[in-house]
């Protein structure tokens, strides 16, 4: 989609890029906005509530991410479409049915899941990122025309996108968005998409449009002036205007709000605002997937979700996801629930919108599988997390219970309170650690923990690690062994981790598990530092 804008720079700019188009067949046509464009913006007023959604649009029938196998005898969808064969994201008609469908949901704007990649956009892989955005703007035009309004469009960053071998690039470490290289990759990614969709189209609060980040791992390291950078550059781009930036809560920078994504599998993520929601998870139909099932419990794992949202104070609701059939985190119709989820949405986006509050929480059939609690907001712990069974608080670390092989009970030993394994049995205790406290960082944390000196042979600690020579590509990590030295009394025992990166790669989104062998192993606290707070 090529729009030349009034202005002569726009002109000359858009020629440029034409010709850079026909000579590498490596971009999309873009178009650098005039002020007159922009001028068309309708933001949402920053004191209304917003509803938006992941909007995956990466689907062909048959041939883009419905079968795993060339034979295309085996679908890689948990979920599936009413009719499959009219799905693509070539189709003006599918997406115009996508819109009516969040409308129905009381959805105010969609982000498009984006896979753009700066300087090879036609990468057979991720090339449906440019050309499907064009039939989009066609479905909302259309639906104009009948009198129909359409959710607006934000932009998710998918940022696995900077992954070199994602991109085509021949090198083999991340990029390092601290460098100039690094900040243009980023940068450009963000552009060019809001170069291809008409002002008049974004989503936007107070005029500026919505960018939500994915997750900081797919990047070396990052600073405050990796974004500094992107408001700079967006607004001399833009006429001035600056992206509203919404990040995943692994992103050390500040910039407009936060989020997390995890939502579907861990319940409900509040922070400040913002807070995310989805249905459920299952991704058991992907080969190789070993990612923990969160049930959707009929609709009551959704609804409880929201509960706790309407007693929340948020101006802005992200559902996690409109359309993700991989992984079973869909809303939109399907084979599978028929329409019972945009019905959700609906009754509990209008009671949101209309400032009412919830009850107590929905009983849920598995309360067990919410490994972290609902609102973490990342203040409580900066630089120390802490759960005490003894105490009976935590702040950052939380027993993660459901793991068949991580069977827990409650005990008092010593007079303390505390957890315990089975007798007898060689089994683990699992943890895990709140993403805002850490998550794919490279920093040197210290564990503390108290165990009952007695009762076993020998326990160790396994972590997640970035340590490829560990088991599963480092998400189990030992450290040294320690024997019991059979005191009958309480012992802290302290470890320096120096290559952490606990992001929930073990059972049922874990962490941290410590093994036991030859008798049972009770834990009465367990305390993470990081090393700069300690120094």
């Amino acid at each position: 989609m090529l729009r030349f804008s009034g202005a002569k720079v726009g002109l000359i700019y858009a020629c440029i890029l034409l010709f850079a188009c026909s000579q590498l067949a490596a971009q999309p046509l873009l178009t650098p906005w005039s002020a007159d464009d922009l001028a068309q913006i309708e933001s949402f007023p920053a004191n209304q509530k917003r509803l938006g959604t992941h909007y995956f649009y990466w689907y062909d029938y048959p041939g883009q991410h419905f079968f795993d196998n060339a034979a295309r005898t085996d679908d890689a969808l948990q979920d599936h479409f009413p009719k499959a064969e009219a799905v693509s994201f070539n189709s003006v008609d599918w997406h115009a049915r996508q819109l009516a469908d969040c409308s129905a949901a009381g959805i105010d704007f969609i982000l498009p899941v984006y896979w753009g990649v700066v300087d090879n956009y036609l990468k057979p892989s991720v090339a449906f990122s440019v050309q499907g955005l064009e039939p989009l703007q066609k479905s909302i035009a259309r639906r104009a025309e009948l009198g129909e309004k359409s959710p607006k469009i934000g932009l998710f960053y998918d940022t696995s996108t900077l992954l070199p071998g994602i991109r085509g690039d021949n090198q083999s470490e991340k990029y390092d968005l601290r460098t100039a290289k690094g900040k243009d990759i980023f940068y450009r990614t963000i552009r060019d998409f809001f170069y291809q969709i008409h002002p008049k189209h974004w989503a936007a609060i107070d005029g500026k449009p919505i960018v939500v980040l994915y997750g900081s791992g797919f990047a070396k390291n990052h600073d405050q002036s990796t974004i500094d950078y992107v408001y700079a550059q967006f607004a001399k781009d833009f006429h001035n205007i600056k992206p509203y930036i919404i990040k995943d809560s692994s992103w050390g920078f500040k910039c407009d709000a936060t989020t997390q994504w995890g939502a579907a599998l861990k319940g409900p993520n509040i922070f400040g605002k913002v807070a995310q929601v989805g249905p459920g998870y299952n991704d058991g139909a992907v080969p190789g997937r070993t990612t923990p099932i969160r049930d959707r419990e009929n609709g009551d794992y959704y609804r409880f979700g929201w509960n706790r949202i309407l007693n929340a104070d948020i101006d802005l609701v992200i559902v996690e996801t409109w359309n993700e059939m991989h992984e079973g985190t869909d809303i939109c119709p399907s084979r599978e629930f028929g329409r019972l989820y945009i019905d959700i949405t609906r009754h509990y986006a209008d009671l949101w919108k209309s400032g009412a509050k919830g009850g107590e929480d929905i009983v849920l059939e598995h309360p067990d599988l919410l490994p972290h609690p609902p609102s973490d907001k990342g203040s409580e712990y900066r630089n120390t997390s802490q759960v005490s069974f003894s105490a009976a608080s935590s702040a950052g670390i939380y027993l993660v219970r459901g793991n068949e092989d991580g069977p827990t009970q409650d005990a008092t030993l010593g007079g303390a309170k505390c957890i315990r394994t089975p007798e007898a049995r060689n089994t683990y205790i699992y943890f895990a650690v709140a993403d805002p406290f850490y998550f794919d960082l490279s920093e040197p944390i210290i564990l503390e923990y108290t165990i009952w000196d007695d009762e076993h042979n020998w326990h160790d600690t396994q972590y997640d690690s970035y340590d490829k020579n560990a088991t599963l590509d480092g998400a189990y990590k030992n450290t040294q062994r320690i024997f019991c030295k059979k005191s009958k009394g309480w012992v802290t025992h302290r470890i320096e981790l120096k290559d952490a990166r606990l992001v929930n790669r073990q059972n049922r989104g874990a962490d941290i598990r410590f093994s036991v062998s030859g008798g049972w192993l009770a834990i009465k606290d367990v305390t993470l530092k990081k090393l700069s707070s300690v120094r």
